[in-house]
């Protein structure tokens, strides 16, 4: 059904929309206010208070071919110059990746579902020896775990990352590795028409009609030369094959990644020079005592002979002049909160939590602090899947392909994994950063009872509590009993905790309460 607009004004006005001497009746906007709310058409008045205020939305590609620039070099200022910038950047190292990047596990599955744990440890085995930075990064520097650190700073700073996955003899000693190169490489006003029929768009080459990158096109210029964006056409086009680029998309149709820092930039640029200022003024007022100034009007002093930097607690003898005292008020007990409240706004902005960001936990009790960390989880754990699915796993694909193409994985009989099988051994999870609580018994109780009630299985609650895979846990533990039973130590069972027994011991026991499964114990 199509919209008239003169039968939607001549509905909603009912017919009152006559003018009468030099009165008129309600007519179609008072009624039309009516029907859609004051609010929304508070927010589409357009008057002098609004002549700022946009009033044509932005495409994806439009906003990112004006203000990307600019943005990221702001972007990148600011985290250089703003403590809290800083600290927000080491907030998404430790919470996604974490300290030790993400955790790799191999899941390759047989044909009966079950977990080929073979081909399973030789992967693993492997892609830790490749994760070293002798191996993983194309300049020997950086292993799997600071790339990722790096990778997540990047999306946080410049709202994406970029990363070449380098094949050949000059790739390491396994033929391939990764390399991280600056967004700022890809020029977001590169926008041609190629002769193929195919369109460069923010520097990214697409199918005419649309639909997955193509290749990329990075700006090729002398390192030498200070600046960015030096007018050139001298672009190096790689394969898109070749390139694992991932952003936080906020926008349908969204090509390049915005700087998460962007809300925020322009109040922390605000607050920094106020606090420069406030500093700046607390320091004079600590070390300037008093002006002096000539009681007869006259000069008896050269203006350029006049003492303008003082030490704290000192006098010049001027000569005939008298000290008019000077007691500044400020920085007064007003700026506190006046930076607590910005900080608080800086904190939604940045998608943190105030305590986290500011290291202010005046007031925190233990309810809203555990009530803040939910949230600020769930954040994380939403990064880390896109991160997981985005970048770390495209990598480890890429490294897969040639790894079994070149035979260098191999079972413990020596036998390489065949490249047949690269549908199977892909599958794999990457697991980022877990958070122990505060009141870690707590947890612990809570855990054992969902795993009592079949609401939770172990492997769950060791992928969320731990920094292993449960299959790595279950090793350790079977070592551990083996060697101490071969010592003769008898482990101490913790108080309260219910001793777990050998199926012949636990039957006997058993056997001798009565407390067999099925029965009860005798009265």
């Amino acid at each position: 059904m199509s919209f008239n607009r003169e039968d939607f004004l001549k509905r909603h006005s009912n017919g009152t929309a006559q003018h009468t001497g030099s009165r008129r009746a309600a007519g179609p906007t008072q009624n039309i206010r009516q029907v859609l709310g004051g609010s929304i058409i508070g927010a589409a008045k357009m008057t002098r208070l609004e002549e700022s205020w946009a009033s044509m939305p932005w495409t994806a590609d439009a906003y990112i071919y004006q203000h990307w620039q600019t943005l990221c070099a702001r972007s990148r200022i600011g985290c250089e110059d703003y403590d809290h910038l800083r600290k927000f950047l080491q907030l998404l190292k430790d919470n996604v990746p974490g300290p030790t990047g993400f955790k790799f596990v191999s899941c390759p599955l047989d044909n009966d579902g079950t977990v080929d744990r073979a081909a399973a440890k030789a992967i693993m085995r492997a892609y830790r020896e490749w994760s070293k930075p002798v191996n993983f990064d194309f300049e020997g520097r950086l292993s799997r775990a600071e790339v990722e650190r790096l990778a997540i700073a990047s999306v946080g700073k410049d709202g994406e990352v970029v990363a070449h996955i380098r094949t050949g003899p000059d790739a390491g000693p396994w033929g391939v590795a990764a390399q991280l190169l600056d967004p700022m490489l890809l020029n977001p006003r590169h926008y041609e028409q190629l002769p193929n029929g195919n369109v460069v768009r923010h520097g990214i080459e697409f199918p005419k009609d649309g639909g997955r990158p193509v290749a990329y096109h990075f700006i090729q210029q002398d390192e030498m030369l200070m600046g960015y964006f030096i007018s050139t056409r001298q672009n190096k086009r790689i394969p898109a094959e070749e390139i694992v680029h991932w952003f936080i998309p906020e926008i349908i149709g969204q090509k390049r990644g915005l700087p998460q820092t962007r809300t925020a930039l322009w109040r922390m640029r605000m607050l920094s020079g106020f606090e420069d200022s406030a500093l700046t003024n607390a320091r004079v007022a600590a070390s300037k005592m008093g002006l002096f100034r000539s009681e007869d009007g006259e000069e008896d002093i050269d203006a350029d002979e006049l003492p303008f930097d003082t030490e704290p607690g000192t006098f010049e003898n001027i000569g005939n002049r008298e000290l008019v005292p000077w007691n500044p008020q400020f920085p007064d007990t007003s700026v506190e909160p006046f930076c607590r409240s910005m900080l608080r706004s800086m904190a939604v902005g940045l998608l943190s939590q105030y305590h986290a960001l500011s290291g202010d936990l005046t007031g925190v009790s233990f309810s809203s602090i555990r009530q803040g960390e939910l949230d600020m989880r769930a954040c994380n754990l939403a990064i880390q899947d896109g991160m997981e699915d985005g970048f770390c796993t495209l990598i480890f694909e890429k490294w897969l392909k040639l790894a079994l193409l070149m035979e260098k994985i191999k079972l413990p009989n020596g036998k390489p994994l065949p490249w047949t099988g690269f549908d199977k051994f892909k599958d794999c999870l990457f697991i980022g950063r877990r958070w122990a609580w505060v009141d870690p018994s707590s947890e612990a109780n809570a855990a054992q009872i969902m795993i009592g009630q079949k609401l939770r299985s172990r492997s769950e609650i060791i992928r969320e509590i731990g920094d292993k895979d449960p299959e790595t846990v279950w090793d350790e533990i079977e070592a551990e009993d083996k060697e101490l039973k071969a010592r003769n130590i008898v482990p101490l069972v913790p108080p309260g905790a219910t001793p777990v027994l050998p199926p012949e011991a636990a039957g006997a026991a058993g056997n001798e309460t009565g407390a067999v499964e099925g029965k009860k114990p005798a009265s």
